[in-house]
């Protein structure tokens, strides 16, 4: 959401923003280029939820010509602000109500950002009308984009002289509240009442917008971090299924803003009960595709050493640009329409590469801003933008898991076992013409389908296992460094599938009721209708445990290792060769018992000393006229312990000149006998390969070898 949401909506309301005016007349508006007729697609039905824009409610109540532009290309949630101050002054009834109403009718969600804080409810103090200076400017690398700034004045800082006016924090956002007694806390009473009218409506509340961003927040860090809070449970209380979500990071202007609120917020004892007070990161990344992928990740990563995961959704991503019948501005980071509509495809694929849950581009149209991000520019042009997001929402959906492989300057994103099967987003990121080979899936698949960003299809077939593809090099580039490209050239989409289009099957072989060895050989096998099968995955559950996963490999057998007296259960899965995946059984398709223990007998009959160490008892022969041939006599004060590989004792310990006993012992396990006196001793190790028998060990005489000791020099020390 960019300055200029402050103008947005609510639906009902036209505004110029005095702050794209400015930039508008500050900035050299490029040679208009020959627009481009663009024919939508046929509308998208078939999607998988992930795709969202924002703003597809203007122009107000009664009149939403872009939400049924949204629904057809794929778009299936709508960000809109649900601003404060304008419910203050005016109520639900006149512009919320029939927004929420038109969204839904239409097939869209909604996000609502609350946001904007009514002049009667400020902090004491705050006034948004006096300049933050220092503490707003930007420099150009540290904004990505640098949507506010134009081409010609895009080297210097940019400095606010004004805040939008519901940045102040509300007052009273620390009073401890109730439902019968929000004690003038407002933001809480704020957020459960507009919760709760749209309960089950509205599905999804992000608490403020780029709250780093001095124009959009007056408050310190520890007030965002309260005012996430009180939304949060204020949210919870009135629907307790309802999302929320950390206000959309702005990140460039304050990068370390949000892991300063989230080290506030893991030191709050009730956070971890209130999964620290939001369920999804939001974040905006603009201008250059491989953020949607890169920096989500770095979030993911910074947000992780302070709160555990939480899904991370893109609820701001585009590019503004400078051609066509209706040009913006040009900006550090703006395009051409035709690479917007690579951007879009681009980002859209490293987007689910990083795991991101939802996709949200800004914006539906251009609005009122001096920057042109729209699919459309009005309900009567649509931007290539356009069908490249029909394009995502109808190819790139639904994937069992995704790959990203970058090979120099190429990159390729790969969906696996989506609807279609196997599905490569192939693109060049260097201004260089290139050539990109795509192993074919499998053997027995040698056509895939070709898509390019106008949604345009053809056959290509494999030649020698291979695919071979020609990249366009980039052209998107930064205004202020040539060199440094933002989007790669067009992409292409390649599809290979099978026919049908149908996951394979696996089952697990039948194991023994008992097994008496701790390690064992588990066999299994598949079957695929063309493709083949590429991967078998194969879970474990320990008796009435949680199944955990155990091997993923091509194999079709491995060696498990279990434990005495327990039952273990086994099923897998298996995946084709173009990503297609069966499901996992509800039950187990083979188990079995370990019984891993057995009964020793052990019985020495004498110890002696073993001075030559050769096992063998040289007994003392002596006589009138013989001579002592040895010292090899025998032991009597022998300290014995038999212990497990812990060093705990498995039998009592005793001091003898001979032993026996009867124990269990387990199968797998090491044990050692250790037998010592003042000057010899002997350990000697011990295991049994299987459970369920009866073991005998007997030792007519165990020789004990003559201790070695190491003597250190004492040191003295003078007083």
């Amino acid at each position: 959401m960019k300055w200029t949401a402050r103008c947005t909506l609510v639906s009902l309301l036209v505004m110029v923003c005095a702050l794209g005016l400015a930039f508008l007349l500050a900035s050299v508006r490029p040679v208009v280029a020959e627009p481009v007729v663009v024919t939508p697609l046929p509308p998208v039905e078939d999607t998988d939820g992930r795709a969202g824009i924002c703003y597809a409610n203007y122009y107000g109540p009664g009149n939403f010509p872009f939400l049924p532009l949204a629904y057809d290309a794929g778009v299936r949630h709508d960000r809109v602000d649900f601003r404060w101050d304008t419910i203050t002054d005016r109520g639900y009834e006149e512009g919320y109500d029939p927004l929420v109403d038109a969204e839904l009718a239409a097939g869209i969600d909604l996000i609502g950002v609350l946001i904007a804080t009514p002049a009667d409810f400020r902090k004491p103090g705050c006034d948004p009308t006096v300049g933050v200076g220092a503490e707003a400017k930007v420099l150009p690398d540290e904004r990505l984009p640098g949507w506010y700034m134009s081409e010609t004045g895009g080297v210097s800082s940019f400095a606010l002289t004004a805040s939008d006016p519901g940045a102040c924090p509300p007052a009273g956002l620390y009073n401890p509240w109730t439902t019968g007694n929000f004690n003038g806390n407002r933001w809480a009473e704020f957020v459960y009442n507009t919760v709760l009218r749209y309960r089950g409506r509205v599905k999804h509340w992000e608490m403020w917008n780029e709250a780093e961003w001095r124009w959009f927040w007056l408050g310190s860090d520890a007030e965002y971090a309260q005012l996430l809070k009180v939304g949060y449970q204020a949210a919870k209380t009135a629907d307790p299924d309802t999302t929320v979500l950390f206000a959309g990071l702005h990140y460039w202007v304050a990068p370390t803003f949000f892991e300063r609120v989230l080290d506030i917020l893991n030191d709050d004892p009730a956070a971890s009960d209130n999964n620290y007070f939001f369920d999804v990161m939001s974040v905006h990344f603009y201008g250059r595709s491989s953020n949607a992928y890169d920096m989500v990740n770095y979030v993911r990563s910074r947000m992780n050493l302070y709160v555990p995961d939480h899904p991370i959704w893109l609820t701001e991503t585009g590019v503004s640009v400078y051609d066509g019948a209706y040009p913006g501005v040009r900006t550090e980071y703006s395009a051409t329409e035709a690479e917007a509509a690579a951007y879009l495809i681009q980002s859209y694929a490293n987007a689910i590469a990083a795991e991101v849950k939802r996709y949200h581009w800004f914006r539906a149209h251009d609005g009122d801003m001096g920057e042109h991000f729209g699919l459309a520019h009005d309900e009567n042009y649509l931007r290539p933008a356009y069908v490249a997001y029909q394009v995502a929402t109808t190819y790139l959906i639904s994937p069992t898991f995704t790959t990203r492989v970058p090979t120099g300057s190429h990159l390729r994103v790969t969906l696996w076992g989506t609807p279609r099967g196997k599905v490569s987003v192939l693109w060049n990121e260097s201004p260089t013409t290139g050539v990109y080979t795509l192993p074919a899936a499998s053997v027995a698949i040698n056509t895939a389908t070709l898509v390019d960003r106008w949604g345009i299809t053809e056959t290509v077939t494999a030649a020698g296992e291979v695919y071979t593809f020609t990249l366009p090099g980039a052209t998107a580039s930064r205004a202020s460094d040539p060199s440094d490209y933002i989007i790669g050239g067009d992409p292409s989409i390649v599809i290979e599938t099978e026919t049908p289009n149908e996951p394979p099957t696996s089952t697990i072989h039948s194991l023994p009721t008992v097994i008496y060895s701790p390690t064992f050989t588990i066999t299994w096998e598949g079957q695929d209708n063309q493709s083949g099968v590429w991967l078998y995955g194969v879970q474990v559950r320990d008796g009435y445990g949680e199944w955990g996963d155990w091997l993923s490999t091509p194999a079709a057998s491995g060696q498990f290792t279990g434990q005495h007296d327990h039952t273990y259960y086994f099923r897998s899965r298996a995946t084709d060769h173009v990503g297609n995946r069966e499901a996992w059984p509800e039950g187990p398709e083979a188990y079995t018992t370990l019984d891993l223990a057995s009964t020793l007998h052990l019985n020495i009959g004498a110890f002696f000393a073993d001075e030559d160490r050769n096992g063998i008892w040289d007994k003392p022969i002596t006589g009138t006229n013989e001579i002592t041939l040895t010292e090899e006599v025998t032991l009597t004060q022998v300290a014995l312990r038999f212990v497990d590989a812990s060093g705990h004792d498995v039998v009592s310990p005793a001091v003898s000149n001979a032993w026996e006993f009867t124990t269990t012992i387990y199968a797998g396990q090491t044990y050692q006998l250790r037998a010592v006196t003042a000057d010899h001793g002997h350990i000697l190790s011990l295991t049994w390969p299987r459970g369920g028998k009866m073991y005998t060990r007997t030792y007519e005489v165990l020789g004990l070898w003559p201790m070695t000791r190491t003597y250190l020099p004492l040191i003295m020390r003078r007083g």
